[in-house]
């Protein structure tokens, strides 16, 4: 079969300032490539519906659109065809001299293969889309796919602003809640009713590999690694 996935990322400032917050959080959602189309129908009824035209994500969560994002999570955890997986990056275990050559963006990428890496089935066809961000270095996303595509069977790596994709904006909202949860973040109270809405359905916490539907990989990092 053909599969898209979808990916964001939460805390990264901690892969360059430990001081900034404890965990690093990548995530992303894999689809059917022919469910793309219904997945962007059925979560644009939803935003339109609360007469929302413009990008849902974590940051934007607030008591007037608390109910838009409730439908949005129930409806990730309705659906059978979206499973979710993150991983969590303890940034004090983290040695960017010793391990990504000094450079903190590599690392962050490095991050991001073990995420999609160990999700891949040889017997099906990948394409991965990743948040846009300017990099510092300028090959990195196609550095990506090389080594994706190594050992799998990844067509493409493409990076995708997520205010034109309604998957990475639904990645955004699970990868932020997971981040604010394992951070303890001090959050509105909009915000942790929606956690709160997650958590009704599955646990914020560590998983095993086998968790299908809403898996969190808290990778356990050599020190220094």
């Amino acid at each position: 079969m053909n599969y898209e996935v979808y990916c964001d990322e939460s805390g990264i400032e901690a892969l360059f300032d430990k001081n900034a917050h404890k965990y690093t959080v990548i995530g992303g959602i894999w689809i059917p490539k022919e469910y793309r189309g219904q997945l962007k129908k059925d979560l644009n009824e939803i935003k339109h519906r609360f007469n929302v035209w413009g990008e849902i994500k974590w940051n934007k969560i607030s008591p007037a659109y608390l109910d838009m994002y409730k439908e949005v999570v129930d409806f990730f955890f309705k659906s059978p065809k979206i499973r979710f997986r993150a991983i969590i990056i303890n940034s004090a275990n983290i040695n960017h001299d010793k391990y990504n050559n000094g450079c903190g963006e590599l690392g962050f990428y490095k991050f991001y293969y073990q995420l999609i890496h160990h999700w891949l089935n040889p017997n099906n066809v990948y394409d991965i889309f990743v948040d846009y961000k300017v990099n510092g270095y300028k090959y990195r996303i196609n550095e990506l796919e090389k080594i994706l595509r190594y050992s799998n069977n990844v067509n493409r790596v493409q990076a995708l602003p997520s205010h034109e994709s309604v998957a990475i904006q639904l990645a955004d909202i699970l990868t932020g809640s997971v981040a604010s949860k394992f951070n303890d973040e001090t959050v509105s109270l909009a915000k942790l009713e929606i956690r709160n809405c997650i958590e009704r359905h599955k646990p914020i916490k560590p998983t095993s590999i086998g968790e299908n539907k809403f898996n969190i990989f808290d990778i356990n990092l050599r020190k220094g690694w």
